[in-house]
């Protein structure tokens, strides 16, 4: 399974009707494509009003079949165009393919977005311990959530999404990363897996 993220900024004086004009392009898509695309805004860890569309897919043929119906389906392109003055500098696309973890048939609220980028002779230990680390979080939080890595953009990125469906639960999972023995030995094993300073984290809401 891969996961594709398309993501742009709002422009800071058309921000509201970014944000309504997001979703509604999404059901385009969506009623296009045949894909379900939700619409995501970055609460922390990115800048404000950015925008990110996502959905799932089972290879990336799916995906260029996707986009082919797009580019010639006219009320989409007139709907892309005339949101162009809705958003500044150009949209970034991404896509990771899932090592670990089954995502819920519907995403969550919000997900924890932790990133990091794997050190040079160490892509398997790092992605072993990932996986590792992803399913040992989910289990003990309860909570739904992916390890995947980077197809296409940095070489050696990694990402964990772990699902929560309310900002109680995200305090919860942050007061649990504080606490837990588990854990804190886990991170301090992974301490040469990955370049030191890349790691990031966001969390993101769901907007339809």
């Amino acid at each position: 399974m891969y996961i594709f993220n398309r993501t742009r900024q709002a422009h800071p004086d058309h921000f509201i009707d970014a944000m309504t004009s997001s979703v509604e392009v999404a059901q385009k898509v969506t009623e296009v494509t045949g894909l379900e695309i939700h619409v995501w805004q970055t609460r922390f860890g990115a800048p404000v009003g950015t925008i990110t569309w996502s959905c799932r897919l089972d290879s990336q043929a799916e995906l260029h079949e996707a986009t082919e119906k797009l580019a010639v389906d006219a009320t989409y392109v007139d709907m892309a165009m005339s949101m162009s003055s809705q958003y500044v500098g150009p949209a970034e696309d991404a896509m990771m393919r899932v090592v670990s973890g089954t995502p819920a048939d519907t995403p969550s609220s919000f997900y924890v977005v932790t990133m990091a980028s794997m050190a040079n002779g160490k892509y398997a230990e790092a992605i072993e311990w990932g996986a590792s680390m992803q399913d040992y979080s989910c289990s003990a939080l309860g909570a739904p959530g992916v390890f995947g890595t980077a197809t296409y953009g940095g070489f050696a990125d990694v990402a964990w999404l772990l699902g929560r469906e309310s900002m109680a639960e995200v305090d919860a999972a942050a007061d649990w990363e504080m606490s837990d023995a588990g854990y804190h030995e886990r991170i301090q094993a992974a301490s040469e897996l990955f370049i030191p300073g890349s790691g990031q984290q966001r969390l993101i809401e769901r907007l339809n």
